[in-house]
């Protein structure tokens, strides 16, 4: 903090002592009295673009158990639902939209 804001700080400080008639001493005997604590390290989550309080963290998603097809090969396309695919017979319908939409197969392999 650079002098002429600690200065002015300390400006605004003095003023609001005086307008509520607590003197130097009385706040050195207050903060004498006053329990020291640590306070706890800054937060940098966001909430609603303000800081706030942590939020809670939660556990993370287990991945879905990979099925086996019928003929016992195993997957090698799947999504985030855990529709899978083997590559054998036709293109099921998930994979069909995620490629018309744009998106390259490659990203469901797994």
């Amino acid at each position: 903090m650079d002098e002429r804001k600690r200065d002015s700080i300390i400006a605004y400080l003095r003023s609001r002592m005086a307008e509520f008639g607590i003197s130097e001493s009385a706040l050195a005997e207050a903060l004498a009295e006053a329990p020291v604590e640590n306070p706890p390290p800054p937060s940098f989550t966001r909430t609603n673009g303000a800081l706030g309080a942590p939020k809670a963290k939660r556990p993370m998603p287990q991945v879905p158990l990979i099925p086996h097809s019928a003929g016992g090969a195993a997957p090698i396309f799947r999504n985030a639902n855990g529709d899978t695919w083997d590559g054998l017979g036709d293109m099921p319908e998930w994979l069909k939209r995620a490629v018309h939409a744009g998106q390259d197969i490659e990203f469901y392999r797994v």
